[in-house]
């Protein structure tokens, strides 16, 4: 701001005499703007000399002038009148705009002049000045370049009629004679302004990216922020995904220790906003806005007056927030929210390098530790099966050095397995689990229990090979499995000395008893012997088949005859149960090539499975049809009931599994179901379960065929 020069006096002045001072007055003009401009375009050097030689020229008492935006925003402003107060010039010059003269001449690309300031609308009259009770002339033109207006110039002088249309020519002459100096200058100061703003943003991405530790990032940043913005004070909050809350991390400037671990919930205050609406936001002044929260001022003891908030996003996720409050010279301008802006994206990037930095180290070292204090050997290999990793346990317990362990593949460690083929196969998200004896160093091979997934480890895919000692177990087993066998083997005479017992019994009864009670009694015992000799020579047979025994009694099997034999065996149930059968066996059916009394006990189980599964007036459907091709024949025992869920259509054979529910009252050993398909199987045969064409479940297996 200029102060006016007085040393020209108000003077009478002959038409002549003016008109050669004022066309020395635009060479005076002309020359000041070329010596401005030689001296750099500073746009706060050619405003106040323009006004000022205005105001001399015009024999005025003050002025004002406003340069402008293309949104009609003031970029700067300069007056002489020496009694403007700071803290009314923002809202005074938005009146101006809204309603002034200066804000109508700039949308009007008119030039104005008041007579009487008194008696005109456009007459604005600042706060504490003499023309809000006296009468004084204005006149005002625009700055016009290239048919855009980028400002004004108002003169003030007191009294009435003090202004002509030869003053109003003369300030018009001076108006487009600084136009254009003006607008370079505008142009020069923000072509400056950018670049401090991309040498800014640039040092701050480089300082920033430089680093992956989150916490010296954040300092970094701050510092840039500071360096350009000279708020009293700048703070980054970050999101607690748990809490759905910003965390305040790191601040600088007034109450920084104080708001330092302040957690504001997303719904509340300007950031939480901002972190709720993924927007940026500028308030000029806190107290009208109400998303502010004053938590922030609790803590710290400090006003919030003006604040800037921005927020960090990377990839549509916000993860935290930047902002500065109360700017030194009183106001926050869209241009520091665009550079907030900017060093938020800039910062978004870093930040999410750092944290998932962060989560990988956190990671790696639980990893890590895991790994090594787990109880089990861990191995894991590369994909051709080369160890690239071992555990402490898998030294421990194989007798291998890490070094020497890290010089061999998987094979060598199961030499009798082919692991590595299946390994190779398994999905991702998959485990294969298998049982091997694996060759430790000095000493007997050891029963493991093996575990086998895919994992990654940086950019490579392994295979990770959790192994558990059996050797108790596979131990313990041999002995349960030895002393069952025993059991079945030394039941196996004293049940065949009742079962001959009770056939003899039967001939001594008359045949007139037939119908008795004590008959009915003889024959729940035979029926009962029976089926408990069943059993027992079924368990016989697990024993057998798992342990990898071949069938040697197969002989050629008419199948129909033996489907007679299985419904006369099971004929009594059916009646107690009230059940029907169906037997839909084609006749004539090839012969089978079988263990006849191993496939009768198949029959049996799979129709007693059926019957404790179907009610009352329900129908069992054998079927079978011929496997020319495959020289198979395919047999299907279907029942109306409610079916075997997906989830238990392969644990049903395996031995001792049972379906658990709340409305199954069968009973059973699981043990039937096993029995068969150790059977079939053993005769080279499939046997599995879905759903029949009545609703229930269907158990098919194949068989051979007798060769011809």
């Amino acid at each position: 701001m200029f102060p006016m020069d007085h040393s020209i006096q108000d003077a009478e002045y002959a038409p002549e005499l003016r008109d050669s001072d004022r066309l020395h007055t635009l060479y005076v003009v002309n020359d000041m703007l070329k010596q401005v401009e030689a001296d750099g375009l500073n746009i706060n050097l050619i405003l106040p000399r323009v006004l000022n030689l205005s105001v001399q020229q015009l024999e005025a008492h003050e002025g004002s002038i406003l340069v402008v935006n293309e949104a009609l925003k003031v970029e700067y402003a300069w007056s002489t009148a020496e009694n403007t107060q700071p803290g009314q010039a923002e809202e005074f010059l938005d009146t101006i705009m809204d309603n002034g003269v200066a804000g109508w001449v700039i949308r009007n690309h008119e030039p104005l002049i008041i007579h009487d300031t008194q008696n005109h609308e456009r007459w604005l009259p600042r706060p504490g000045h003499s023309t809000s009770h006296e009468a004084w002339s204005v006149i005002c033109t625009p700055f016009s370049v290239r048919n855009r207006i980028i400002g004004a110039i108002t003169i003030h002088k007191p009294g009435k009629n003090q202004f002509d249309d030869s003053d109003l020519n003369l300030l018009t002459a001076i108006s487009n004679q600084a136009a254009s100096s003006i607008e370079n200058a505008r142009l020069y100061e923000a072509s400056q302004r950018q670049l401090k703003i991309s040498a800014l943003l640039n040092e701050a991405s480089r300082v920033i990216n430089s680093s992956l530790d989150i916490n010296e990032i954040m300092q970094s940043l701050l510092a840039q922020m500071n360096d350009f913005l000279n708020a009293e004070a700048i703070s980054i909050a970050l999101v607690d995904a748990q809490t759905n809350e910003l965390v305040y991390q790191v601040a600088e400037g007034i109450g920084a220790k104080e708001i330092v671990g302040l957690r504001l919930p997303s719904n509340q205050g300007l950031s939480g906003w901002v972190m709720q609406h993924s927007e940026p936001a500028l308030v000029a002044d806190t107290r009208l806005d109400p998303r502010f929260h004053h938590l922030g001022d609790e803590r710290t003891g400090y006003a919030t007056l003006a604040m800037i908030c921005a927020p960090m996003i990377f990839k549509g996720d916000v993860l935290g927030t930047i902002q500065a409050i109360n700017p030194s010279d009183g106001t926050f301008t869209e241009e520091d929210l665009d550079v907030l802006v900017n060093l938020a994206n800039i910062a978004s990037t870093a930040i999410a390098n750092a944290q998932q930095y962060a989560r990988t180290v956190a990671a790696e070292s639980r990893y890590i530790s895991l790994f090594q204090d787990t109880v089990d050997p861990i191995i894991l290999t590369d994909m051709r099966g080369r160890i690239v990793e071992a555990n402490r346990r898998a030294s421990d317990m194989l007798g291998y050095s890490r070094a020497e362990l890290l010089h061999m593949s998987i094979q060598d460690l199961h030499p009798d397995t082919a692991v590595l083929p299946k390994a190779k196969k398994i999905r991702s998200d998959k485990v294969l689990m298998f049982q091997s004896k694996v060759r430790a160093k000095n000493a007997a091979p050891i029963p493991m229990e093996v575990y086998t997934k895919r994992t990654l480890h940086g950019d490579d895919q392994l295979l990770q090979w959790i192994h558990h000692d059996i050797t108790e177990q596979v131990e313990l087993e041999k002995m349960r499995e030895d002393l069952t066998a025993m059991l079945f083997h030394d039941l196996q005479s004293p049940l065949g000395n009742v079962i001959s017992s009770l056939e003899l019994l039967a001939y001594e009864i008359p045949p007139e008893s037939a119908n008795s009670p004590l008959y009915a009694m003889l024959d729940i015992a035979r029926r009962s012997s029976r089926r408990l000799e069943t059993l027992i020579r079924s368990l016989l047979d697990i024993n057998r088949l798992e342990a990898g025994q071949p069938i040697t009694e197969q002989v050629r099997v008419n199948i129909n005859y033996l489907v007679e034999e299985v419904i006369e065996i099971e004929r009594p149930n059916f009646e107690q149960r009230r059940v029907h059968f169906a037997n839909h066996l084609p006749d004539n059916l090839p012969q089978l090539y079988v263990e006849e009394d191993m496939i009768r006990r198949v029959l049996v189980n799979l129709i007693n499975n059926a019957l404790k599964y179907s009610s009352e007036d329900q129908t069992i459907t054998l079927t079978g049809q011929v496997q020319a091709e495959q020289e198979r024949l395919l047999i299907s025992v279907c029942d109306q009931g409610k079916g075997i869920p997906k989830q238990y259509r392969e644990s049903i054979f395996e031995k001792f599994e049972r379906i658990q529910s709340k409305d199954s009252h069968a009973k059973g050993l699981g043990l039937g179901l096993a029995f068969c398909r150790l059977a079939v199987e053993a005769h080279n045969g499939r046997i599995w379960v879905d759903d029949a064409p009545s609703g229930g479940a269907r158990f098919s297996f194949t068989l051979p065929l007798a060769q011809e």
